[in-house]
């Protein structure tokens, strides 16, 4: 226990005395957890969509713009016929224009021109079987005055397109800024040493082993690399909700709660940062610690 308690000391002490590299690893470690973060939340969401848009056998058959309520009915009989339809239910441009000046508000009367409507008669469409959607989104473009279908698959397909470049993309900021990490975290333990060198020396000539005499430091890279996990679970959480909150403000988007994966999130960091900060250490320490302690003394 007494042990643990002069390591715990001195690995505080490592770290104030070097206030400013010390900043500098804890700075560059919260950018790369917050962005790492921020990658595998947005991941997540992706996910979230794509599975919300696998569970949906509905489309959305937009006709062609100027047809009457009358003809948009005799159109709606033609695609409740069509094989594998399930329901058809008239969508009317009337409402769609309502519902998009309840979403974006002031932003509509921007947008469209007074008295203007731009949204055409459609037909909330559901499928029977999903193993026929190709087959039965080509028979509905068939349909006369058909202008386009919602075709889900490709939204699905740019969907997971876009989460694998995220990820990619997350992947390499990560490895960039991991090597970052552990360059300064060394760095920093390395300057420790140095201003240590003769207390080290001492230590090695009365005969402590380099166990005891790493622990401070490696305490040290653990202390930085928690800090960074505390303050970047505090910047994402911020971050994250107020961007969400945003969105959902233009339109309608539904992220996960952040709530609900904040202790995941938080032991993630936690570990990410212990196991850096204790291979910069290592990184740092192995090459001085095979000298004698006379040796020691001239780094």
């Amino acid at each position: 226990m007494g042990n643990i308690k002069y390591f715990l000391k001195e690995g505080f002490k490592n770290v104030w005395t070097n206030g400013i590299m010390s900043a500098a690893s804890v700075l560059v470690m919260v950018c790369c957890m917050i962005l790492t973060g921020g990658a595998v939340l947005l991941s997540i969401n992706l996910n979230q969509a794509l599975k919300s848009i696998e569970n949906k056998n509905s489309i959305t058959v937009f006709l062609q713009k100027g047809i009457s309520h009358e003809v948009a009915q005799s159109i709606g009989k033609k695609i409740e016929q069509t094989e594998n339809i399930f329901s058809c239910e008239y969508y009317s441009s009337e409402q769609a224009s309502e519902k998009y000046k309840d979403v974006l508000g002031g932003l509509y009367d921007v947008v469209v021109q007074e008295g203007e409507n731009p949204f055409p008669e459609a037909f909330h469409v559901t499928m029977k079987d999903l193993s026929y959607y190709d087959k039965t989104v080509s028979e509905l473009k068939k349909i006369e005055k058909v202008e386009s279908v919602s075709d889900r698959s490709e939204t699905a397909t740019k969907l997971s397109s876009l989460n694998k470049l995220i990820s990619q993309a997350g992947l390499c900021i990560v490895c960039s800024l991991g090597m970052v990490s552990l360059f300064i975290i060394s760095n920093t333990i390395k300057i420790t040493m140095h201003n240590r060198r003769f207390e080290i020396s001492i230590m090695k000539s009365v005969g402590a082993t380099n166990g005891f005499i790493k622990a401070p430091f490696i305490v040290e890279g653990i202390i930085i690399g928690c800090l960074a996990a505390v303050i970047s679970t505090v910047i994402l959480n911020f971050v994250y909700n107020s961007l969400v909150s945003v969105v959902s403000d233009i339109i309608p988007f539904y992220g996960i709660n952040f709530k609900n994966i904040f202790w995941e999130v938080f032991n993630c960091f936690i570990l990410t940062g212990v196991f850096f900060g204790v291979i910069g250490g290592l990184i740092s320490l192995r090459k001085y610690l095979n000298r004698e302690g006379g040796d020691t003394v001239a780094w």
